[in-house]
């Protein structure tokens, strides 16, 4: 009884706002007009991010000490210029260079330049006094002079070397952006030599160049979630009249969409692309609901007034229902470590609202106008008032294989529950063995110029991917702490076939010395001597050292992972001096965080999912029930897509550790949608086979062809240029079609027998207590 005074109370609430849409559509229109004007200023806040914040959180330990210790401190943003000649040491080479390094050296974001120009031109002036290139044979004897950490740090080979142009830490990116694009133009201005050419790599230009590419690539896979979406409706849902208006009201929906995002301050990456095509999918479902049940009521002989009432009055909160079932999956994704997966959750719980107020309200006035126009005109012709009746509903096909799919499922319940159980729990099982991916270099465009220039400096330098160990003491030239330095690196490249090499202040000493020596004067004499633009990148005002690992290329994120443990453990058995303090950080560790998240975070967001959607649910309709049947069928998809990804040989990301509560939000409102349905002819007094076999035959359909344009709005992602996206894409297209089939085949024997088993009970309870009044 209460759960049917709640039930009215939602409908006489609903009916109430259906009754405020039919007196003030024109009304409710222009406020939805003015607020997609209001969100257009909200859209140019938008921030595009892909840094290292969007994989760890700023407040986390492992955050700080990248941010505190690392990157204000020795981590600036470094553009490298690669440049390829037959011979970087020629004079008129490293000339050239030398125009470059004082040209963009101007620039009032550029701290430092540092390149073999400056270098040879710094020890030229110790020698002759002058601050010019030399010829070419004091080239030779200079560059023979240097040690060899210099010389290999900026010329590897003799057909190759870098100019590093630093940036400091802070720098916003839009001002990152005019420094690389002045690079450009500079490199185009010098007079490089006839067969020198030079281009600017490194992770700002990649990163700078990802986020272009990302505006990009979203606004194809926009128009193309567009363009499926309209065939989808020609197909699905050419039946009623104006069956693509859908398209325009879920427009508005995205609008709104990315004004809210920019007002909330959520930005824009590459997890959060993804949720476009989403709501273009889960947006055209919320408006087929509707436009469904007003062509329904039309058909019933209803007038345009009656019609948009009813339709408020019962589909709103159904579908109202749904939406809060999607929304509860997404609130799992809140309590993910990655701000990406966070930001992606909120975005779409922040959309797949908005878009269903878009259907209620712009998509229902739309449609009431045109109705009442159309009675208007058949009234004027027909000289009395008509309601505009439809075609009076019949059994379509597809109704009628949906219904005997479910009835055979409903009297079936042992096998399909099996089958559906084992084929879950070995899917579960699978999903444990699905590896992770971290890798920003895995999720782009493998043919983008950005990353291939990246790949081929990587390829040039050996290498440039790094483990950064930070030294911290009362001054870090003590010998001791130089010695530990040294002796540290050896160790680990000795012990790590990942570490392919490392720098430090104490290999820099080394390599001039040949030991370090065991008096500070010495050492600071040795120092003194060096170019201070090269001791600057691995000392800082005397308290502060760093020491770079370098990395083997490729490594995988499991890899990368065994590595930073090996490097953790070396360093607790292998300790510092005392009073010295040793922090292992750096871009490459902050990265393998995530494989936590991606792993045992993503168990714990999909197990989260469930549980929230099922307490929502007994919430709502304070029957365990419900509730449970709501819930089961997508537990069993879960399973099923851990399968998916084994067999697909795929990985976790950042965007498909979502999977588990997209996957349970999504599959939910398919679930609730026949729930609602078959309770509803149940109140009417069919017996559980038959209402089930009702539900099935009226909702069903409308359930396929929802489904379908999720489908079809998912599909977009696949044809997306990043791998992330595209790999999202192609598991969640099954995803959904995973919890179409277990909403038409799991769903079925779980309710109808739960539901006969607990009206057995009661049944049973009224007759004891019959047997206890008549005794």
């Amino acid at each position: 009884m209460l759960v049917l005074t709640d039930r009215m109370s939602a409908k006489t609430i609903f009916g109430k706002i259906g009754s405020f849409i039919e007196k003030w559509p024109k009304g409710i229109l222009l406020v939805a007009i003015l607020l997609m004007f209001v969100a257009f200023q909200g859209a140019d806040l938008i921030e595009h991010k892909s840094g290292t914040d969007t994989f760890v959180e700023k407040d986390s330990g492992i955050y700080q000490d990248y941010d505190h210790l690392y990157k204000q401190n020795f981590g600036s943003e470094i553009v490298m210029v690669l440049v390829d000649s037959d011979d970087v040491r020629e004079s008129e080479v490293l000339s050239a260079i030398d125009d470059f390094d004082i040209l963009i050296d101007q620039d009032k974001d550029v701290e430092n330049v540092i390149s073999m120009a400056s270098l040879v031109k710094d020890t030229a002036y110790l020698v002759t006094g002058r601050t010019e290139i030399p010829d070419d044979d004091t080239i030779l004897e200079i560059i023979d002079q240097l040690p060899s950490a210099y010389v290999d740090q900026f010329m590897p080979d003799n057909t190759h070397t870098i100019i590093m142009v630093q940036m400091p830490g802070s720098i916003d990116e839009n001002n990152k952006q005019r420094v690389l694009s002045q690079i450009e133009r500079t490199i185009e201005v010098v007079d490089f030599p006839v067969g020198t050419t030079a281009v600017a790599t490194g992770d700002p230009a990649f990163m700078i160049a990802m986020s272009e590419e990302m505006s990009s690539s979203l606004q194809t896979m926009l128009l193309l979630a567009f363009i499926l979406m309209i065939f989808a409706l020609l197909v699905v849902f050419r039946h009623v009249r104006w069956c693509l208006l859908p398209i325009p009201v879920v427009l508005v929906g995205l609008i709104w969409t990315f004004g809210a995002m920019g007002f909330l301050s959520i930005p824009m990456t590459m997890a959060s692309m993804a949720v476009f095509p989403i709501l273009i999918g889960l947006g055209a479902d919320y408006a087929i609901q509707f436009h469904s049940r007003i062509e329904e009521e039309l058909s019933k002989g209803e007038s345009a007034e009656e019609a948009i009432i009813d339709t408020i009055k019962y589909t709103g909160p159904a579908v109202g229902v749904a939406v809060v079932a999607t929304c509860l999956g997404f609130v799992a994704l809140l309590i993910s470590s990655v701000p990406m997966i966070q930001d992606f959750g909120k975005m779409s719980l922040v959309g797949v609202l908005l878009c269903y107020l878009a259907s209620m309200f712009v998509l229902v006035p739309i449609l009431y106008i045109l109705d009442r126009r159309a009675e208007k005109k058949k009234c004027s012709d027909s000289g009395k008032h008509a309601p505009v009746k439809q075609a009076k509903p019949k059994e379509t096909a597809i109704g009628k294989q949906i219904s005997r799919v479910a009835m055979f499922s409903a009297k079936n319940p042992l096998i399909i529950i099996a089958v559906a159980s084992l084929l879950a729990v070995a899917g579960l099982y699978a999903d444990e063995h699905v590896g992770v991916q971290t890798e920003t270099k895995d999720f782009v465009p493998q043919d983008m110029q950005a990353l291939q220039d990246l790949d081929k400096l990587t390829s040039v330098m050996g290498g440039i991917d790094q483990i950064n160990i930070i030294v911290k003491a009362d001054d870090v030239l003590d010998p001791d702490v130089l010695q530990w330095m040294v002796d540290f690196a050896q160790r680990e490249e000795e012990s790590n076939a990942h570490i392919t090499g490392s720098s430090s202040i104490g290999s820099l000493i080394y390599s001039s010395y040949g030991s370090i020596p065991s008096d500070k004067d010495t050492i600071s004499s040795i120092v003194d001597s060096m170019s201070s633009i090269v001791t600057e990148q691995y000392v800082e005002g005397g308290s502060l050292a760093i020491m770079n690992l370098k990395l083997e290329n490729d490594l995988s994120s499991e890899q990368t992972s065994t590595t930073i443990k090996l490097i953790e453990n070396d360093q607790q058995w292998y300790t510092p001096p005392p009073g010295v303090s040793v922090t292992i950080t750096g871009s490459k560790v902050t990265s393998n965080s995530i494989i936590g998240a991606l792993t045992s975070g993503r168990t714990q967001m999909g197990y989260l999912g469930m549980a929230i959607i099922f307490l929502g649910m007994l919430v709502i309709y304070k029957d365990w029930l419900k509730a449970l049947s709501t819930i089961l069928p997508i537990v069993m998809v879960t399973g099923w897509i851990g399968g998916v990804m084994y067999l697909l040989d795929m990985a976790y990301n950042p965007l498909t550790a979502t999977l588990g509560a997209l996957a349970i939000g999504i599959g939910a409102e398919f679930t609730i949608l026949m729930l609602e349905r078959y309770f509803e002819e149940r109140d009417g007094g069919m017996e559980p086979y038959a209402a089930m076999e009702k539900a099935a035959s009226s909702v069903g359909p409308a359930i396929i062809a929802s489904g379908s344009t999720v489908i079809f709005g998912f599909s977009a992602l696949i044809i997306s240029s990043f791998p992330m996206l595209s790999d999202f894409g192609k598991v969640t297209v099954i995803a959904v079609a995973f919890s179409l089939f277990s909403t038409v085949v799991v769903l079925p024997p779980i309710m109808v027998n739960l539901d006969i088993w607990r009206s057995g009970r009661k049944l049973s309870e009224i007759n004891m207590e019959t047997n206890k009044v008549s005794i």
